[in-house]
This record gives structure tokens, sequence and C-alpha cells, in this order.
């Protein structure tokens, strides 16, 4: 027989009798996507400016676009690398392409939409961490694997001119590239570096 309310022994507690196992969930603060998509009207807002933006991306990198449009206007990128894309509710994780071209998104219905300029990574901070003189110059520098260094040389600082030295080896382990190189002829000789990507 079912007691009723009143005459229940014990309080509820979650909806369950007191004395149960009870959890409680602490929802934290919401993810952060790159970019908000919503579609007030026949067009898309992407971080409250509209209507359809062009966005700039950094070929390599990966963002994710926090989709909130009408049902009949999906978004979809149009490019290889968007994973759950085409959707007017969720996320989706867009990872740029490496290649120099530039893309779109839009409206898979209606067409409307924007467009996606690329552009190269910046390259990364290069120092110069040792210089050797002997016959040839042996230059340590910080940086990437990804990344050649092109010594260059100068003997006068008021010119313009600087002239490539020739590259016997480029190998990077541990963070620092060693470049060895030929040694220019003459006594005041400054040297620079300038990165190339592979």
């Amino acid at each position: 027989m079912r007691l009723p309310n009143r005459e229940r022994p014990y309080p509820r507690l979650c909806g369950l009798w007191a004395g149960a196992v009870c959890s409680f969930i602490t929802v934290g603060p919401a993810f952060a996507a790159d970019f908000s998509v919503t579609s007030p009207g026949s067009s898309y807002s992407i971080n409250g400016q509209g209507p359809n933006p062009t966005l700039t991306l950094v070929r390599g990198r990966t963002y994710t676009f926090a989709v909130n449009t009408a049902f009949n206007h999906p978004f979809r990128i149009n490019s290889t690398g968007a994973t759950n894309n085409n959707i007017s509710s969720g996320t989706i994780t867009y990872t740029v392409p490496t290649n120099a071209a530039n893309y779109a998104y839009q409206c898979s219905v209606h067409g409307f939409g924007g467009n996606i300029n690329t552009i190269a990574p910046p390259p990364p901070s290069i120092q110069i961490v040792g210089l050797s003189l002997g016959t040839n110059i042996l230059l340590r520098s910080t940086g990437t694997n990804t990344w050649n260094m092109l010594p260059e040389f100068s003997t006068n600082l008021s010119s313009t001119n600087w002239f490539t030295l020739t590259v016997q080896t480029n190998r990077f382990a541990n963070g620092t590239n060693e470049t060895i190189c030929g040694r220019p002829a003459g006594d005041a000789v400054f040297i620079r570096i300038k990165a190339q990507q592979n």
C-alpha cells in the first residue's frame, strides 16, 4: 500500500527517497568556439558580424564553428578538412588545408554564404644562438624542422644588398638548426638569417 505524501516517513530528495544516493552535476562554462554562426534572415552572422562576412584563416590551423542556425539554413564549409559539416546545430571542426587556396562557406539549401581567405602561417621566431668561424661558418639558430635557414652576409650595413652564403649542410636537432656554410671574404662581415619554409 502506498502512503499519501503527508504520511511518508522520509522527505524526497532528487526525486528519490531520502537515504538514496544522489548525484549532482556542476556545469562549467560553455566550450568557447572560435566562431559563433547564426542565421538572422537569409544570411549568416559570424561572431556578430554580417551579413556573410569574409573569414581570414591560417593554413594548417584548426578552428571550431559553433553553429546555431535555422533548420533550413545548414552551414557548410566547401573544403576538405571540415568535420561534422553541413549542420544547423552543433560544432564543426575545420582544419584549413595547407595549400595556397581560398574557400567558401554557404547554406547548402539556399546557396547564400561568404568567402574564406587563407593565409600562410607566420614564420617562427628565429634567433642566432651560436656562431663559430673557421674555414667555414658554423651557425646555430633556434627554429623548427619545417624551415630552412638561409644565411646572408653584407660588408656594408648602409647598403641594402645582402648576399647568400653557400650552405653546405643544414640540419635540425633538439630545437636548434645547425647550418654550415662557406666563409665570405673580408674582415668586417655582417651576417643575418632568412627563414624559408620547406
